[in-house]
């Protein structure tokens, strides 16, 4: 019976510090879009958003570091921006090749934050959409413009378990 209620504290401890995370990030968003004007808004909105969404989490809340998230938003930035550019090169540019595919990728991520931010990522990569999900979570169904583009789905998986400070 102890052991039970020493796992709800470390449970609940992990939520408090993922709320918290939350937080800082929904505070963070709200200072870049509006300075500091109302920060009292900003203050109830990012509590507010934190609360919910750690209320509504399913499973085991995640931590990641701060420099890691920094790190993963620049990977992130860098894909989207080589993305962007190559789709609107290849819409310039009819003749280049384009051989469209289905792909499956075995996530070997565990579940929660770590396979849903996977899979919302996954359509922001260069020339990938995150076409299905199967029942058990685990394989992502994914069509590419480029079989090449594969190679950017496996080095996301590589950058989230990073993020999580998961074993690979």
């Amino acid at each position: 019976m102890a052991r039970n209620s020493d796992m709800n504290a470390a449970s609940r401890h992990q939520r408090l510090g993922w709320a918290l995370q939350i937080f800082s990030i929904l505070l963070l968003i709200w200072v870049l879009l509006n300075g500091f004007y109302q920060l009292w808004a900003g203050l109830f909105a990012a509590a507010i958003g934190a609360g919910i969404g750690t209320w509504l989490v399913s499973g085991q809340p995640h931590p990641w570091k701060p420099h890691r998230l920094l790190a993963f938003a620049g990977f992130f930035l860098w894909e989207s921006l080589k993305g962007g550019i190559d789709v609107a090169w290849r819409a310039l540019h009819p003749s280049l090749p384009v051989e469209p595919f289905f792909a499956r990728h075995r996530m070997s991520l565990p579940p929660g934050q770590p396979r849903t931010l996977m899979v919302s990522t996954v359509s922001l990569l260069p020339g990938t959409l995150s076409a299905d999900l199967d029942d058990t979570g685990t394989i992502l169904e994914v069509h590419g413009l480029m079989p090449e583009a594969m190679d950017s789905v496996t080095r996301l998986e590589s950058w989230v378990t990073w993020l999580f400070s998961l074993d690979p």
